[in-house]
């Protein structure tokens, strides 16, 4: 998917996503903190979204960031991916951009 640039992507109805998936996050972590903490690193931050269990309310230790600028996913995660948040050592990898068309029909069984 290398070779298709991201404007190739955005058509009239799509949309794409420029994420980082993390994993090993502090449990108590929450989205102002993942924001911080990645921003320090130099990437611009469009949102963050810690992951919570239903019934417990208490995240499970992962979370996404989406990023301003999508060339800079892979560079992103890189530069994330072994770093401390505290005393946990995060793991962090690109999510694949995908286009989504919200003008297709839905499909009955």
């Amino acid at each position: 998917m290398d070779s298709i640039s991201v404007n190739d992507l955005r058509t009239e109805g799509d949309s794409t996503m420029a994420e980082i998936f993390l994993t090993n996050l502090p449990h108590d972590c929450s989205d102002l903190e993942l924001r911080e903490w990645v921003e320090t690193r130099g990437i611009e931050v469009k949102s963050t979204r810690i992951i919570l269990d239903l019934e417990t309310g208490v995240a499970p230790a992962f979370g996404y960031v989406e990023i301003q600028n999508a060339e800079f996913v892979k560079a992103g995660a890189a530069s994330l991916n072994g770093r401390k948040l505290r005393t946990n050592t995060v793991m962090a990898k690109p999510v694949q951009i995908v286009p989504r068309d919200f003008n297709r029909a839905t499909v009955s069984p």
